[in-house]
């Protein structure tokens, strides 16, 4: 049990840090959210480069195990941790609501997208030869261009509006 200093008294790490409403919690979510998300879209393009001959099946079982809960624990926490902090704290912006419904209505398209992408990683994972490796590729490529494009719009967007001043 470490010792910390923290607010002019020693505590154990095993305390719980003091709750307050902060902008840097929902930002630094976030940015791990990105992390892992860039993480696994550099995982889908090995797999996409890898085809059609020199396809890793333990590197697309483990995608394919990994892909929705993954997307699904991402878009929640979006939603319930960094979408309802902007919406508390910019409350009536117009242009605010609309930006945040898009993006819902995009990780309800990622996560669709996701489910017919571990189908197929699947199948890619157990040899099945009926898998095209050209369907394959551009099911990989568009799925995480699409992830990557949305992740920097939030990186752009709601990261600015989530950033510690100063």
């Amino acid at each position: 049990m470490k010792k910390t200093f923290e607010d002019g008294r020693i505590r154990s790490r095993l305390d719980p840090a003091p709750r307050r409403e902060s902008v840097a919690e929902p930002f630094a979510w976030l940015a791990r959210a990105h992390e892992e998300q860039l993480a696994l879209c550099n995982c889908l393009e090995e797999i996409a480069d890898s085809l059609p001959a020199e396809i890793d099946r333990q590197k697309c079982l483990y995608a394919a195990k990994v892909l929705e809960p993954l997307i699904r624990e991402m878009h929640s926490g979006e939603e319930n941790l960094v979408f309802s902090w902007i919406e508390r704290t910019y409350r009536g912006d117009p242009t605010l609501g609309a930006t945040l419904e898009r993006l819902k209505y995009e990780h309800c398209e990622d996560e669709c997208f996701a489910e017919e992408l571990t189908e197929m990683l699947e199948r890619l994972g157990a040899a099945d030869q009926t898998v095209n490796a050209e369907t394959a590729g551009y099911m990989l490529r568009g799925f995480f261009t699409s992830l990557r494009r949305h992740v920097g719009f939030e990186q752009e967007c709601l990261r600015s509006i989530t950033a510690p001043v100063g």
